[in-house]
């Protein structure tokens, strides 16, 4: 993918962010740059049929334990994302929708970390989420997501 003419180019140029050697060193699987438009939800687990509603996002990139992600709400009616004051259990889930075959993938995980970008940059947060519980299954279908989105950017 040539990223000079993406969003997340974009981005990366008005930012000046880079990977350093030392964020790269904590990361427990590669990550792969996929610059598509995604949804998510947040919700607590205490209130599982309370979540908000569909928020719309960029997929900035995505391994086998977490994604990132690129939009401008990081709470909802009381919900944040990252709360310090909320005890770890009551951490917000986040539920992130990725268009996959004929069904999305759905991927839960917790919000890690974000970064407030400065004015003039598209979306205003980006956040780091790592995925709860991954099944075999499910880490099967993020790598096949991965490998289709190599294979395309190859291809194009």
């Amino acid at each position: 993918m040539d990223t000079s003419s993406s969003l997340i180019g974009r981005i990366l140029s008005k930012t000046g962010f880079r990977k350093t050697a030392e964020a790269k060193d904590r990361r427990r699987s590669k990550r792969h740059r996929i610059d598509r438009p995604v949804r998510f939800r947040l919700h607590l687990p205490s209130r599982p049929d309370e979540p908000s509603p569909e928020l719309p996002a960029q997929l900035y990139d995505i391994s086998e334990h977490g994604l990132g992600l690129l939009t401008d709400s990081i709470e909802w009616e009381g919900l944040h994302m990252i709360d310090p004051n909320m005890q770890t259990s009551e951490k917000c889930i986040l539920e992130v929708e990725l268009p996959y075959d004929d069904e999305p993938l759905t991927l839960r995980g917790k919000a890690v970390w974000y970064i407030r970008h400065p004015e003039g940059i598209p979306f205003v947060f980006r956040v780091g989420i790592e995925f709860d519980n991954v099944t075999p299954e499910l880490r099967k279908k993020i790598k096949n997501l991965i490998n289709l989105h190599v294979t395309a950017a190859e291809i194009s």
